[in-house]
């Protein structure tokens, strides 16, 4: 047997049972007549040589990805056109996939995973259309008449890996724009597939998705369906559009649960229901120790995968829409992605943002406790002018944002901090404890626990060095998560008050490396590269830290942050540094 590498495409006939069932003859008879007349003289003009057929079926070798695919959009738009008449129970329709890999040759047949990968790829298509892999798009691209829209990783049946996915637009107009909310986006999460041999394992699969609905539905930032109407749909149709319209969710998980001896295997993925595509999949291999802890650990990384993930997906999706056409939803999520850039321009363009989400809904608790998050950001790096007014600004919209919704955690969170920046460190604490009961899952909690810390006049280092780790464990591809790292090396060197203690240095390190780190974490790392001897270093952090905030000098930085820490730890360390601050390209002020 040879190998080669070469373009296989798999085309099926949508619903071909059903059709045979209703007349047999006639369903034969068209598929022959659509084989003589549309699908053979293509394949024979683009040099497609069919390998096997499976009835209703067909497996295609070509020779070039783009000769593939332009006979494979060629075929499905010339079968709508001869269709486009037919009742649609009676139309008959391909699913195609596409897939470039390498193959074993057997004789005239074709086997391995070039053809297992096209094969998934088909069924993930919906009837009518073409769906190609990673490989495809990238000969591919600018070379045919039709859009491709990514519909990102999909894990697939006996591959181990995700599999890239692009769908292939074969209308020429622009795909239906997604409907106005100004609610929180609809999740569901479907009945985990039992993958095991032994049926009675199902009982672990329907544990992991009833932890999942439960963990997920504590999140305010996303309406969740009940799980009796979720499963309704176990066994049933698995058309994700169609669940979509039918539980009206904009976003389904599904998975499986695999378990062989002492094995296990979890895997999740969300997916965008409108389009059918994968915004984020996983995959979690365990040894069954303790099946209660195996399912808690499961349940906890599935939630703390989707949640953020689901974040970036909609935010991401308000900033590709035009701002006069954004409900209040799109509004907070446009804010949001506007604020982590951590930017003068950026925190002004959110600020206005939340704002606007306020005149449109009134009564929608979320754009509240953003803007609660804006003014405590405001003053803890420095940026408030007016921090007095600016704290009883940003404490009335956090309570404004709780009596609005009471299990807001962003809410609790943002009033947390405030309320300690305030000196209230018992209501702050409170609070906390509060919010955390209800959702221990969220990162924004802890994060904020490490805030309360910061201001606190004798800060609970371990306390804070604990709710830093969490938040990164939670998140740690958060938007915020260079605050996490942040966070973590103020309550190391709070503890140790040593400069060059190597886990402060990885903390800060860490923080300054992180996308959209502000411009506290390069000044940070210029302290403590001058307190190495590390001039070269320093200069290029201090530049980094002006470019960010070119506010910044000698005589701006004894009163630049308000938590205790900085007057009674930070001022002195910098003071004793400041010949080299300034030798170093700190301006005097």
């Amino acid at each position: 047997m040879d190998r080669r590498l070469t373009t296989i495409v798999a085309a099926d006939v949508v619903g071909y049972s059903a059709l045979i069932a209703r007349d047999e003859e006639e369903t034969l008879e068209r598929f022959r007549a659509i084989r003589c007349d549309i699908v053979d003289p293509e394949l024979e003009a683009a040099g497609g040589r069919i390998f096997k057929t499976m009835g209703d079926g067909l497996l295609i070798e070509f020779a070039s990805p783009v000769a593939a695919l332009r006979a494979a959009i060629a075929v499905q738009r010339a079968m709508a056109a001869r269709d486009e008449m037919a009742d649609a129970d009676r139309a008959i329709r391909f699913r195609v996939g596409v897939n470039l890999g390498d193959v074993v040759v057997d004789g005239d047949d074709i086997l391995g995973d070039g053809v297992n990968i096209a094969a998934r790829l088909e069924s993930l298509a919906p009837p009518g259309g073409i769906c190609i892999s990673r490989s495809v798009e990238e000969q591919v691209r600018g070379k045919i008449d039709a859009t491709l829209d990514p519909l990102g990783p999909h894990l697939v049946k006996n591959i181990p890996h995700p599999v890239e996915v692009w769908q292939i637009r074969l209308t020429r107009e622009p795909p239906a724009p997604r409907p106005a909310r100004s609610e929180p986006p609809g999740l569901a999460v479907l009945p985990f597939d039992n993958m095991s041999s032994d049926p009675d394992q199902a009982f672990l699969a329907d544990g992991i998705v009833e932890d999942v609905t439960t963990e997920l539905s504590r999140f305010r930032t996303l309406k969740v369906v009940a799980r009796n109407s979720a499963f309704s749909f176990r066994g049933g149709a698995t058309d994700i559009r169609a669940i979509g319209r039918d539980l009206d969710v904009a976003y389904v998980v599904e998975g499986s649960v695999r378990r062989a001896g002492d094995r296990l295997r979890v895997t999740a993925q969300l997916i965008e229901t409108e389009t059918g595509a994968h915004v984020w999949a996983d995959r979690w291999d365990r040894t069954m120790q303790d099946l209660f802890d195996v399912q808690d650990e499961l349940t906890r990384a599935i939630v703390t995968g989707v949640e953020p993930e689901l974040g970036a997906h909609e935010r991401a999706v308000s900033r590709r829409k035009p701002t006069d056409n954004l409900t209040a939803w799109e509004m907070c999520s446009r804010g949001f992605a506007e604020f982590v850039k951590y930017t003068d321009a950026a925190y002004t363009e959110a600020f206005d943002l939340y704002h606007r989400a306020i005149a449109a809904d009134p009564g929608f608790a979320l754009p509240h406790a953003y803007l609660g998050r804006w003014y405590w950001v405001q003053i803890v790096t420095g940026r408030s002018r007016d921090v007095a007014a600016d704290l009883r600004t940003g404490i009335t919209h956090a309570r404004r944002a709780v009596e609005l919704d009471d299990r807001l955690e962003l809410a609790q969170a943002s009033l947390s901090v405030m309320l300690a920046m305030a000196g209230q460190e018992h209501d702050a604490a409170r609070v906390l404890l509060d919010a955390r009961r209800m959702n221990p899952n969220n990162a924004i909690l802890h994060f904020a626990q490490t805030h309360a810390c910061l201001f606190q006049q004798d800060p609970d280092c371990d306390l804070m060095e604990r709710s830093a780790r969490e938040a990164i464990r939670l998140s740690p591809r958060d938007p915020l998560a260079w605050g996490f790292w942040f966070n973590l090396g103020n309550a190391l060197l709070f503890r140790s008050r040593d400069l060059l203690d190597p886990e402060v240095r990885a903390a800060f390190e860490t923080a300054a490396r992180l996308p959209n780190a502000d411009y506290v974490c390069a000044l940070a790392l210029s302290l403590i590269k001058i307190a190495s001897g590390e001039n070269e270093a320093a200069r290029a952090a201090i530049q980094d830290t002006l470019a960010r905030y070119p506010r910044l000098s000698a005589a701006t930085i004894p009163d630049m942050f308000h938590f205790p820490m900085w007057a009674g730890l930070y001022v002195p360390l910098i003071e004793q540094h400041m010949d080299r601050f300034i030798a170093l390209g700190l301006p005097r002020g």
